[in-house]
């Protein structure tokens, strides 16, 4: 008798299960065993703390990832996150940014959660305290690589004087006097449209209106068609953020017959 009168239950659960089966979603099919996976998007990870610097003493020593320790590379130490992670490190006493690539593990001292290299704690103002309170997220290699000293072996680079509208790594028609000339300004170019909206998410914080275009399979986070003078004023908020490694394109109009 218990057994006739759970048969109607016990079909009804089934029926929703069938259902709740019909209405998720179906994994897409792959052309096959071959087939490449989508590239991902930076997984989004944000932390705030105390950040400290490595002393002079650890100049030259072995990390945990292996490499040997530069003072002056953009480096830092994180307990968890996978060696060669991109991280944007804000100084929230001062507002100063770095980009630092991980490669090694620590900070060992409970109240800390990362360590700066030497030179990155220099960037961002922290020397002379050897601590600050810090925000810090990861951020893709495309976007590391348009940040001064973000390059992929993190290097610190040198910073000069020049126009700010030729500190792009890439400058043509660089002549920008010419009447009508208009300028173009790339930030970076994503495999991953999410990591360029992420970009231009962070450009909007600081009062920059980007766009993306989509070409190739690629999404370039760019300022496409300014005046001289605004891609100065652009340039220059780039360069205050910490941006070095984007591209300047003048484009002179078409002499008139």
């Amino acid at each position: 008798m218990r057994l006739a009168r759970s048969l109607p239950l016990l079909a009804a659960c089934i029926a929703l299960a069938a259902e709740a089966a019909r209405a998720m979603p179906q994994a897409p099919a792959t052309s096959g065993a071959g087939a490449a996976p989508a590239p991902a998007a930076v997984a989004s990870t944000a932390e705030t703390g105390t950040a400290s610097w490595y002393g002079p003493d650890f100049d030259g020593r072995r990390t945990s990832s292996g490499e040997i320790y530069d003072k002056e590379r953009l480096t830092c130490a994180h307990r968890t996150l996978p060696f060669g992670t991109y991280l944007l490190v804000r100084n929230l006493d001062n507002g100063s940014s770095v980009v630092v690539r991980v490669n090694d593990r620590g900070p060992f001292a409970k109240d800390r959660v990362i360590d700066l290299s030497e030179a990155a704690a220099r960037i961002i103002g922290m020397i002379p305290t050897g601590t600050a309170q810090v925000a810090f997220s990861e951020i893709p290699k495309e976007e590391a690589l348009a940040w001064k000293g973000g390059g992929l072996d993190g290097q610190a680079a040198g910073v000069d004087a020049k126009d700010p509208l030729d500190s792009g790594v890439e400058t043509k028609a660089a002549d920008s006097a010419s009447p009508g000339a208009r300028v173009r300004i790339q930030v970076a170019s994503y495999a991953v449209e999410a990591n360029a909206k992420a970009t231009v998410e962070r450009l909007a914080m600081s009062g920059l209106t980007a766009t993306i275009e989509r070409s190739g399979g690629h999404s370039r986070v760019l300022f496409p068609d300014l005046s001289p003078d605004d891609a100065r004023t652009v340039s220059r908020k780039l360069d205050l953020l910490g941006y070095r490694g984007y591209s300047v394109t003048t484009i002179r109009p078409e002499a008139k017959p």
